[in-house]
């Protein structure tokens, strides 16, 4: 019998004497606070509440909708009307348009997720993509309340999933390269190849920094 995986855990390394709380998105320095990175699923009080079969479905659904995105989209779409509540869903339907090709649907559901579930770290990080891709980065800041650190984002909390920090640092990453602020975009792009080096969105981050010659 194949031995269960062990789940990841990381810290982030602590302040350094140079490092300083930036007051807003446009400063040129990067804070750096301990918390701890997981691969543990973290506690949802909403999912917990769903029925145990579409609780089991969530973790393939996500795989599915990447791998095989026009399957998983007649199930999410079911999902996400009877479920609205819940932005895991959402999520998980723009990723399976993006992946069929489908830009349109996959835009406007970025958009409707945000409306709907502001808060929801996806839904901001989805959003800002959009803004960077549309030219409207000016709109960033204000997503994430003018933090540059998800411990500043979201300051009750000490435990931040492995694809939260990814998706977060890598946002910020193409942020402060699009507002030509490199030295601070280089430092996310290090988080990123510390805690996550052969994660997809370090990838990106890189991309972003030292685009191909072609």
């Amino acid at each position: 019998m194949a031995t269960k995986k062990r789940p990841t855990r990381r810290q982030l390394p602590k302040p350094s004497s140079a490092s300083r709380v930036p007051p807003s998105p446009t400063a040129d320095v990067l804070v750096y606070t301990t918390y701890d990175i997981t691969d543990e699923p973290l506690d949802n009080r909403d999912i917990k509440k769903l029925p145990s079969q579409v609780q089991a479905r969530i973790d393939d659904l996500y795989a599915l909708a990447q791998h095989d995105p026009r399957q998983a989209i007649p199930e999410l779409e079911r999902l996400m009307t009877t479920y609205p509540h819940i932005p895991t869903f959402a999520n998980h339907l723009s990723m399976a348009y993006l992946a069929a090709g489908d830009q349109e649907q996959a835009t406007a559901l970025v958009r409707e997720a945000y409306r709907r579930h502001p808060q929801y770290l996806f839904a901001k990080v989805n959003y800002a993509h959009l803004c960077l891709q549309k030219g409207e980065v000016e709109k960033i800041p204000a997503l994430f309340n003018h933090q540059c650190d998800l411990k500043g984002l979201y300051p009750h909390r000490t435990r931040f999933h492995m694809s939260e920090f990814t998706n977060f640092v890598g946002v910020m990453c193409r942020y402060f390269c699009a507002i030509g602020k490199r030295e601070t975009a280089v430092l996310y792009y290090q988080m990123l190849k510390q805690v996550a080096p052969r994660h997809p969105m370090t990838k990106h981050a890189k991309r972003a920094l030292y685009p191909p010659f072609w």
